[in-house]
């Protein structure tokens, strides 16, 4: 299916808990859409001139925006669709860089399949419960934050989580977002469906979180993101 629905990454140029998180992580995302047939229709909207260089160097249509504190990432959509004639976009914040590559396809014929009861479809991931792995510190000695008589890998249940890799979102829907009181509260408050991302999650917003990705790309010494990603399930 050769659709011409934009897809948004909006990046701002500073984030309190992991400073220059988004310059390392927009190649990720920029190369996944490269393998997907679909950075023609990416645009990178950001309020940083480096970060509009970066994306430009990669070929990639670049957007600037004066951001307003504490701007959330559909306000940035919106201020970029606002006016344009595009009926949906996708979403695609590069703090999870890991995306199967059947993804974009999947969403796209599951919106036009069902577009008139949808406003948005996400990505989800199967992870499994490990709750009753889970401890707790108390001074230098650790316990068991939960009792449970039987502690193995089998008992822990997969549960299906929304990941935050991609979004294909109604344009419609996102102005009544928002024009909402809480842009959070509106849009999960919408008609929503998802599709399955099978790729390893890892979502990025801490320090202690881009550590951990740097170990994986530099232990498979590829930054190819299938390649990662077939890595990451054969070690998971």
């Amino acid at each position: 299916m050769k659709t011409n629905i934009p897809v948004l990454i909006p990046i701002k140029h500073f984030s309190k808990r992991c400073p220059d998180k988004n310059k390392a992580l927009l190649p990720y995302t920029i190369r996944f859409l490269e393998q997907v047939g679909k950075l023609e229709n990416a645009v990178v909207i950001t309020d940083s001139y480096d970060l509009l260089e970066l994306a430009l160097t990669y070929q990639v249509n670049a957007h600037y925006e004066t951001r307003e504190p504490d701007q959330d990432e559909f306000v940035s959509c919106w201020n970029y669709l606002n006016g344009k004639a595009y009926s949906s976009f996708f979403l695609c914040p590069v703090t999870q860089p890991f995306r199967s590559s059947n993804l974009i396809m999947e969403m796209e014929q599951q919106y036009e399949a069902g577009k008139d009861n949808l406003d948005f479809i996400c990505s989800i991931t199967s992870i499994p419960n490990r709750e009753i792995f889970h401890v707790v510190e108390k001074g230098s000695s650790f316990s068991f934050k939960k009792k449970s008589k039987i502690r193995k890998g089998v008992n822990c249940e997969p549960h299906l989580m929304i990941d935050g890799a991609l979004y294909l979102i109604n344009t419609d829907f996102l102005s009544k977002v928002i024009h909402s009181k809480n842009t959070n509260t509106a849009f999960w408050s919408g008609r929503f469906t998802c599709a399955v991302n099978t790729a390893s999650f890892i979502d990025i917003d801490t320090k202690a979180d881009m550590s951990k990705f740097e170990f994986l790309s530099s232990f498979f010494n590829d930054t190819s993101v299938e390649r990662i990603n077939a890595g990451l399930r054969y070690i998971g």
